[in-house]
């Protein structure tokens, strides 16, 4: 009985199935968080764009107190630096989704060609 179940074809063919609803369900579930990345990333770049907004009022008010080089002001450094850090944070989240997009391209069940014109039209004839 063993050697039949173990030549069965209809249960090879449902361990692919499963092989494939397990690639699927965890391409689905990296995909969800390449959307929550992504969510985080508009949120960074809000608060981007709020650490720019306060560097531009500090440097303007250093300018207004009489500073020659505003950018030696404390505050404005300290400004500059949490812009930096935002900055770079937001660009560890996009190397991130692009490392979870490089698990589901290698994990694809079907092979695409990287770029649309790698793959040949007109393969050599024997």
């Amino acid at each position: 009985m063993s050697a039949e179940s173990n030549n069965n074809p209809t249960k090879t063919r449902c361990r692919g199935c499963w092989c494939k609803l397990s690639a699927f369900t965890t391409n689905t579930a990296r995909r969800a968080q390449i959307l929550g990345r992504y969510t985080l990333a508009c949120w960074q770049q809000q608060k981007i764009r709020k650490a720019t907004r306060l560097l531009g009022e500090k440097t303007f008010q250093a300018l207004e107190r009489g500073e020659v080089n505003p950018l030696v002001a404390p505050e404005v450094g300290e400004a500059v630096q949490r812009a930096k850090d935002l900055k770079d944070l937001k660009d560890n989240n996009y190397r991130v989704i692009a490392a979870i997009r490089e698990q589901i391209r290698r994990s694809s069940a079907v092979a695409t060609p990287e770029e649309p014109g790698d793959a040949e039209d007109n393969p050599p004839q024997p």
